[in-house]
């Protein structure tokens, strides 16, 4: 008896043994998916464009970073929605990460009017230079306040006026053209200014509106441009990088808080390496663009620098209408001059 008392308490205690070691398989299994932190992010443009390839870079190196523990799914094309709807879902938590052209940001934040100002910044080197300083990280401290954290600003490119009509060398060959542009009512007063008739279509609509003639011309950078088959409808191109446009990649505020201190500080950084990454990519696009637009019969003209005074000297009224309070603030402006070392009158004279 006491022989199978004992055999029976060996049984037990392996049976016992044999699924407390299944259960903490299948818990330690489960865990490992559990363990694993998938958030999307959305923005409206093409797959291909360098925009896009950068928010794919920064997914990567997340995932690299975090050794799989933490995956984005990207989404472009505006599948989830176009900018302001992928905004509002990343605001509201819907989705986690959104990216968008500055210029629709203006409703968080008005010292994104002042990048939109003409000829602000000149070149390359002072956009990064105020973007990577002072001015940024005002724009990064006040999109906090809108419930978003700011992980990086993807370069979008100088705009170039394009036409089907004929070559504008000077402010005055634009005159009465129906030009098409953004909502931004700052490039509206951009081409009013320019003698041009300002004629806002949705982005979705300009190649057909181009085709059909009921626009002439419009503002854009060449990638975007030919990754868009625009070439098809546009003959003529003139080089005066009259605005920069940005786009921003943000995350909810609440969600980035919720992460550890050191995922918060990998994402950062895959941000930071991302944005170093695309701006190459992006520079060499736009060189590359170009090229397709003249081998593609586009004819280009580049200003020489007393007519690109000329059309400088056309849109500075701009300044005078938009910057006060409310608008293009005041002191962030004169932030951005003292950071690139300029002035108004440097920049029209």
């Amino acid at each position: 008896m006491k022989h199978f008392m004992n055999s029976v308490f060996v049984v037990l205690i392996f049976i016992t043994l044999f699924v407390l070691g299944n259960l903490a398989m299948n818990q330690s299994a489960g865990s490992t998916d559990a363990d694993v932190i998938t958030f999307r992010v959305a923005q409206s443009k093409s797959a291909n464009h360098p925009v896009s390839k950068g928010i794919d870079k920064f997914a990567e190196l997340v995932e690299e970073k975090s050794n799989g523990q933490i995956q984005i799914q990207t989404y472009h094309d505006a599948l989830i929605g176009n900018d302001r709807e992928v905004i509002e879902s990343a605001q509201k938590g819907g989705i986690a990460f959104a990216s968008s052209s500055t210029p629709n940001m203006t409703s968080f934040t008005n010292y994104f009017t002042a990048w939109d100002l003409p000829y602000i910044f000149e070149n390359k080197d002072e956009v990064y230079q105020a973007i990577d300083g002072e001015p940024g990280d005002v724009i990064r401290n006040e999109m906090k306040k809108s419930g978003f954290q700011v992980i990086f600003f993807p370069d979008y490119g100088f705009r170039q006026i394009v036409n089907n009509v004929k070559p504008i060398q000077e402010p005055s060959d634009l005159k009465g053209m129906k030009v098409r542009t953004t909502n931004s009512k700052i490039e509206q007063a951009d081409f009013d200014a320019l003698g041009a008739t300002p004629t806002p279509v949705s982005w979705s609509e300009v190649f057909t509106a181009l085709q059909q003639g009921t626009v002439e011309g419009e503002g854009n950078s060449y990638s975007l441009l030919w990754d868009s088959k625009h070439q098809e409808v546009l003959r003529y191109a003139t080089e005066v990088n009259y605005n920069y446009s940005s786009d921003i990649v943000v995350m909810n505020k609440e969600k980035f808080d919720e992460l550890t201190q050191a995922n918060q500080q990998l994402i950062m950084e895959a941000g930071d390496e991302a944005m170093i990454w695309q701006r190459k990519l992006a520079n060499e696009r736009e060189e590359e663009a170009k090229q397709q637009f003249i081998d593609y019969g586009i004819e280009i003209v580049e200003p020489n620098e007393e007519e690109m005074r000329k059309w400088k000297q056309a849109v500075k009224p701009v300044w005078d209408r938009f910057i006060k309070p409310g608008v293009a603030d005041p002191a962030y402006v004169d932030l951005i001059l003292e950071t690139l070392g300029k002035t108004k009158q440097e920049i029209f004279e």
